[in-house]
């Protein structure tokens, strides 16, 4: 058998050579208590009480030095070899059963001595032992050859036992050595958690990672015990960067929290580092955690994650003077061919930013009308009869009232101004998108609320909310301004007319709001008025 102090197991050796000794030590006290009893000779007891006093003499020297120098005594055969000479001395000056102290000691020769030395000494034990049975008291050769063959069969069961132990301990002990060095090697740290959530194996790079003493985790702790170690230090101050199932693992301590369940989620630690556990589990019910340091690509993800945002403000802010540019451009398409001036366009913005900021403060619209979804509409607003642009000028600017058939083809600029919006929108057709909300605006400004409008014959809430506005916005322009055909109408006239118009051609809704903003209303017709500015009067066409 190998020496303690060449294993990996040396303290388990050495505590397995106390417990001999303390087997060997109570054995020779024993056997010096049953010789003090009345009826052995009193040369005997003399022998004996020398023998066994010498050989406990060594055995308390062994068991001192094994503990307190952690190795044996001079050597490591020294007890079983003095034992086995001391017997054979005891055999002739005791009596013949003192021969039970060489069988006693084969078993100690060959767990403290390698195997062809153990089969040696065993065997010069044994012979000498039966010589002396043999010259001093004659024994027959039966009895001698029955004890032979007890000391034989003791060594070669012994010897056959801790070869196989042998072998398979170096092994052991090698893949141990093997598996130990590649566990230290690995980049990540590591743990392995038994199924009583208490560590049974770890790295030093899951020490270094996690800032924890290798002196506590070789307590092998639970890990609600470590847990309760870095809160106690400190470790999970920041809560930001703790995900929802670290912070509920932190607040229960990892207390009844299930392990057996595959996990993987990065925190951030004290030191402002990011790291990454991922948790596998065992058919034992045990589980495996390694904890790796992303930050390198933590903080490279977080800063591409910045540039990113920063592309897509920078990219929208300049799609959207992209499109406040094709907005102005179609506007300036649409005053060409259009019969109105341009300040019909200002005023109907304006009017329309009016009635949707009275509009949104009613429950029923608060979500739709955000703050971008109102200037965006306000935005839109002027194109709302962008699809002129597409009328013959024969029946566009017809100084007179249209016949049947020209109203119809008047009517087309609606579905005409929403194709173009929409092609212009492209793919992005979104709620809040700006062409497309324009498209809203000039295909469904001439629809009425009972369903009696054009070019769909939409009926109430069916019609786009941003067209419901620009009905009302357009047709109060149209009523309060002078065209060739018709005088210009009074506030009030027009009011009337509007307040009339609800629920057949408007939304009662916003009907309700130009209610509340008719002063308003009034004061952007006087500010913005055509002849007060200067405008030429329209020449022809009529508003629909």
């Amino acid at each position: 058998m190998s020496t303690p102090s060449s294993t990996s197991h040396a303290s388990e050796w050495i505590q397995a050579y106390k417990i001999i000794d303390l087997f060997y030590a109570g054995g020779l006290l024993l056997f010096t208590v049953i010789r003090l009893l009345p009826g052995h000779p009193g040369f005997q007891v003399v022998s004996s009480l020398t023998l066994t006093s010498t050989v406990l003499v060594f055995v308390l020297a062994d068991l001192w030095s094994l503990h307190y120098r952690a190795r044996t005594f001079m050597s490591n055969g020294l007890i079983p070899l003095l034992t086995i000479s001391f017997a054979c001395l005891g055999i002739w000056f005791v009596n013949p059963y003192a021969v039970m102290w060489v069988f006693a000691s084969i078993p100690v020769l060959f767990i403290r001595l390698p195997l062809s030395p153990a089969y040696a000494l065993s065997a010069a034990g044994v012979a000498t032992a039966l010589g002396v049975l043999l010259f001093k008291y004659g024994l027959d050769s039966v009895t001698l050859a029955r004890l032979a063959l007890a000391g034989g069969m003791i060594s070669l069961t012994l010897g056959s036992f801790l070869k196989i132990f042998n072998r398979v301990n170096n092994e052991l002990t090698e893949k141990t050595l093997f598996l130990d060095s590649t566990l230290q090697a690995i980049p990540q740290g590591l743990s392995v958690i038994d199924k009583d959530n208490r560590h049974k194996l770890f790295n030093q790079q899951y020490c270094d990672l996690l800032n924890l003493p290798r002196s506590f985790i070789e307590t092998y702790p639970t890990l609600p015990e470590v847990v309760q170690f870095q809160i106690d230090r400190g470790d999970f101050r920041d809560p930001g960067d703790i995900s929802p199932e670290t912070r509920a693992y932190i607040v229960s301590r990892g207390v009844n929290v299930d392990e057996h369940v595959r996990r993987h989620y990065v925190r951030k630690d004290s030191d402002g580092r990011y790291i990454e556990i991922q948790t596998y589990p065992m058919a034992s019910g045990g589980v495996v955690r390694t904890y790796t340091d992303v930050s390198k690509y933590e903080n490279a993800n977080r800063k591409l994650q910045e540039l990113l945002t920063e592309h897509q403000q920078i990219s929208q802010s300049v799609l959207e003077s992209m499109h406040r540019q094709m907005v102005d451009s179609m506007t300036e398409l649409a005053l060409t061919r259009d019969n109105e001036t341009g300040l019909h366009i200002q005023r109907t913005k304006l009017y329309v930013k009016t009635l949707a900021q009275v509009i949104r403060h009613s429950e029923r619209y608060s979500e739709q009308l955000s703050d971008s979804m109102m200037e965006q509409i306000t935005l839109a607003a002027p194109l709302h009869d962008l699809g002129k642009v597409g009328i013959p000028d024969q029946i566009l600017l017809k100084p007179s009232r249209h016949t049947a058939d020209e109203t119809v083809i008047m009517r087309t600029h609606a579905m005409l101004g929403e194709t173009i919006l929409l092609a212009a929108a492209g793919t992005d057709r979104g709620a809040n998108s700006l062409f497309n909300i324009a498209a809203n605006i000039a295909g469904g400004h001439h629809e009425n609320w009972d369903g009696s409008g054009y070019p769909r014959g939409l009926v109430g809430a069916k019609i786009p909310l941003e067209a419901r506005l620009m009905a009302l916005a357009d047709v109060y322009d149209a009523l309060t301004t002078e065209r060739i055909y018709k005088k210009a109408w009074t506030h009030e006239a027009a009011s009337a007319e509007i307040y009339r118009l609800a629920g057949k051609k408007f939304d009662p809704d916003i009907v309700a709001a130009f209610s509340q903003t008719e002063a308003r209303f009034r004061e952007i017709a006087i500010e913005l008025n055509d002849a007060a500015a200067g405008e030429t009067a329209p020449q022809g066409g009529q508003t629909l």
